[in-house]
């Protein structure tokens, strides 16, 4: 069920016994863009470049299970994300940066453990047309609200018909402090015919650099995330709608965001997708607000390619020009204290 087990997708044990069946998968995607942007310095100038996919990273990967008998199966999977303008490393030049897990599958559920994506994310981004977009400044909310991926994390995950409950713990190995930097998470996902619903919630201790870097250790906060939404399918279209309540107490943000997109099929080659996110935010005793839309057209010449062209528009009012104009904001979705920006971007992409 849905894109949340992607990340749990499956690779084996090194141990194989004779009698085990067992698979090994190389896997990846290449996706590049020219992008143009409005207002990328405090200037107000413009700015050409090549960078990574709107929608996706570029990543490679090794994943794979084993059979163990009694329907039950080992799995791990093992992705590293990469730039494809320069060919660097990137989540900080960690080998297996994106996903690094090992689980076991069978009738009890789904168990995994290692660096993975978090229940917030996953879940949210199930309900937003462009799944928090690779692309920071459509994708804001990814990481920086859900967290996106944290280290030493064990998930379980388990399917009663159309209802999959999860839970999650991640361990914040602090010596002599047990909830010091941990995490600890739950979702419920509903699906029944063409309609899906789903909600989760997720609290995380000690966070500072995790909200778009604008959060001081000294001022390190205790962020709780929850949120939930829906799609529904038709033939040729599918719809989305979400809500991300997000909170951090000592430093004091509170953001509210609803969402709503779509995402549909023109033709057995050229889809259409559009999202519309507006973020309410109270910081301080001060408010504010953003508006973040954005359009693409993609056009597959098979399974594993597709080219695409999209169009973002970002607009800040009161507190989020101040929270985006930080100095230690460290998202690349930066605006230096500008109100509006304007992105054009075209790309290609190959999955093998």
């Amino acid at each position: 069920m849905k894109k949340m087990l992607v990340p749990l997708a499956a690779l084996g044990a090194l141990a194989q016994p004779a009698f085990a069946q067992s698979n090994v998968t190389l896997y990846g995607l290449i996706d590049t863009t020219i992008r143009f942007t409005t207002h990328a310095n405090a200037a107000g100038n413009n700015k050409w470049e090549m960078t990574d996919g709107e929608l996706t990273g570029s990543r490679w990967g090794l994943r794979g299970t084993e059979d163990l008998g009694n329907s039950l199966k080992a799995f791990y999977i093992l992705e590293s994300g990469f730039s494809p303008d320069s060919g660097a490393s990137l989540q900080g030049g960690r080998l297996f940066g994106r996903t690094a897990v090992i689980g076991l599958d069978g009738d009890f559920g789904k168990l995994a453990l290692g660096r993975q994506y978090t229940l917030a994310h996953e879940i949210l981004s199930s309900y937003e047309a462009m799944a928090f977009a690779n692309n920071s400044i459509v994708g804001y909310q990814g990481g920086n609200y859900t967290g996106l991926r944290y280290d030493n994390t064990i998930k379980y995950i388990k399917s009663f018909g159309g209802l999959q409950a999860a839970a999650a713990y991640t361990f914040g190995e602090v010596a002599g402090n047990f909830t010091a930097s941990n995490a600890t998470a739950g979702s419920l996902v509903y699906s029944t015919g063409p309609i899906e619903v789903g909600a989760v919630y997720q609290v995380t201790h000690d966070v500072s650099s995790a909200f778009f870097g604008a959060v001081p250790a000294a001022q390190a906060s205790k962020q709780t995330v929850w949120g939930l939404g829906g799609t529904w399918k038709t033939a040729r279209a599918q719809y989305y709608l979400g809500y991300t309540n997000n909170r951090l107490d000592v430093a004091d943000y509170r953001n509210n965001v609803g969402y709503v997109g779509t995402r549909v099929n023109i033709t057995d080659a050229l889809s259409l997708i559009g999202t519309v996110q507006y973020d309410w935010l109270k910081h301080a005793g001060n408010s504010g607000k953003r508006l973040t839309t954005a359009a693409m057209l993609d056009y597959n010449f098979s399974k594993r390619t597709d080219v695409y062209v999209a169009v973002d528009y970002t607009q800040l009012r009161g507190a989020w020009i101040a929270l985006n104009g930080s100095p230690n904001f460290n998202n690349s979705g930066n605006m230096f204290g500008n109100t509006t920006r304007l992105g054009a971007m075209a790309g290609i992409r190959h999955k093998f």
